[in-house]
């Protein structure tokens, strides 16, 4: 495409810079082809300066950039819904020029909730934002496009609309239930996306797709505006290409700007103490090589002057138990009366997942949460003496599709990362490498409840040292 040509013009006004900088910007060589299947965005976008909304900046071009990678990576992918034009958003603000997907259970304002289910997709769309879209534009942040999942969440694709595909290895899955939000990051489509977490949506994928991926402490992001599954154990949280985007989009959705520098210049990690969670280590389920591989890292950490304790974990054993005994009798509350009425609305996975709640007893609920609040202090217990817990992060590396949760691989996908949605600590997916087969894996790290900006800035040292 000539540089004369009026699309490459009608861009260079847009960015507000000059027209040689905007070729030799390293995104051209992406988004040149692709302008003329962006020409409604670039009037779009046009029009919104026009309109007074927008200002002609840079930022405007890594919107392009993203809408560019959206067509020609994300959708391939299935990880795209729907791409939003032109998003509104403030003029300035801490993530000014980070494009940012949105998983598609979370209100958008003009966009249906979609909840994976194609039935919810042809509703009513969404009069306001979610907070954490409202905090993202008053940031400046652009919300580019809702990202796919696993049907409301609940571990398994609806048969009309497939999974959405892992980066890295398009023929394994994204996972989930956070996977297009995954898959997108780890395409390079967008620096991070919202995702939602109730027994490791987003820390799985953000492990079979090689991203980094927090569940922050439990309370710390508001969950209105989004469609629930368990709300005692759902947490809306942040899938990133790094440490530090996850810390500045973090800090934002849960209003706390102090955690925008907590993986700034990271120290070595000499020094830092990481309690070794000995048990899910040794687990019969974890695959040998990941197991080989993590052991491998824990070796790497003691040479660069880490320092490794082992940990009984437990505990976490019988935190974890409690998660489905808690999750059923929640899932039936909000999706009973639907389930009886309209069967037919579900795949039938997610079906036979609802009706299985249906038998589960409100009174067994109601004792594993009295047992979670008695084993709550032994799971803090658990830090003292160190600054992080370490483990891995899923079992297995990214399968051929989304095990159903009640098959036996479904029934250990979350074996690692579920306890955490019961004792409510931050934990974080921190990619440490790829296997023989070329696919990503990760470790996950835990901290003290409340302690996100420490855990963070703890895993952004390791991440240090593992990107040297």
């Amino acid at each position: 495409m000539s540089p004369s040509d009026p699309l490459v013009q009608a861009v260079v006004a847009l960015t507000g810079l000059s027209r040689d900088d905007v070729l030799a910007d390293p995104r051209w060589a992406d988004l040149a082809p692709a302008l003329p299947r962006l020409a409604d965005s670039i009037a779009a976008l046009q029009q919104s300066i026009a309109d007074g909304e927008r200002t002609a900046q840079s930022a405007n071009l890594a919107l392009l950039a993203a809408y560019e990678g959206l067509e020609r990576l994300g959708r391939p992918l299935r990880a795209v819904v729907q791409v939003l034009p032109a998003p509104p958003r403030a003029a300035e603000g801490p993530l000014l020029g980070t494009p940012v997907a949105v998983k598609d259970m979370i209100d958008v304002a003009g966009s249906v909730r979609g909840d994976g289910n194609p039935s919810a997709m042809a509703g009513s769309p969404a009069a306001h934002d979610a907070p954490v879209v409202a905090r993202l534009r008053a940031a400046a942040a652009d919300v580019v496009a809702t990202a796919s999942l696993l049907e409301y969440a609940a571990g398994a694709p609806h048969p009309d609309l497939p999974e959405a595909l892992n980066p890295v290895r398009p023929d394994r899955t994204a996972g989930g239930s956070s996977g297009g939000s995954a898959a997108l990051v780890g395409a390079g489509v967008v620096p991070a996306a919202l995702g939602t977490d109730t027994g490791g949506s987003i820390r799985l994928p953000a492990h079979y797709c090689g991203v980094v991926g927090i569940k922050p402490t439990s309370g710390l992001v508001p969950v209105d505006g989004v469609t629930p599954l368990s709300p005692t154990l759902d947490h809306v949280g942040v899938l990133a290409a790094t440490v530090r985007d996850t810390a500045r989009v973090l800090a934002v959705i849960a209003d706390r700007p102090a955690l925008a520098t907590a993986a700034d210049d990271p120290a070595p990690v000499r020094g830092l103490r990481i309690g070794v969670l000995i048990g899910q280590l040794a687990h019969p389920a974890l695959d040998p090589e990941l197991a080989k591989r993590t052991g491998a890292l824990l070796d790497r950490l003691a040479e660069a002057g880490a320092e490794l304790v082992d940990v009984r974990d437990d505990v976490l054993t019988e935190l974890g138990d409690l998660l489905v005994p808690v999750l059923l009798p929640e899932a039936w509350a909000v999706h009973g009366e639907r389930v009886t009425a309209e069967p037919g609305w579900y795949g039938p996975e997610t079906l036979r997942l609802f009706e299985a709640a249906r038998d589960a007893d409100p009174a067994v609920r109601d004792r594993a949460l009295a047992r979670q609040a008695e084993l709550l202090p032994a799971a803090e217990a658990l830090l003292d003496g160190v600054d992080v817990l370490l483990g891995p992060a899923a079992p297995y590396v990214a399968p051929g599709t989304t095990p159903p949760i009640d098959t036996p691989e479904g029934e250990v996908e979350g074996l690692f990362t579920g306890p955490f949605n019961v004792t409510g600590q931050p934990a974080v997916a921190l990619p440490a490498g790829r296997t023989d087969d070329g696919l990503p894996f990760a470790v996950q790290l835990i901290g003290r409840t409340g302690a996100d900006a420490a855990l963070l800035t703890a895993c952004a040292r390791l991440e240090r040292l593992l990107t040297a």
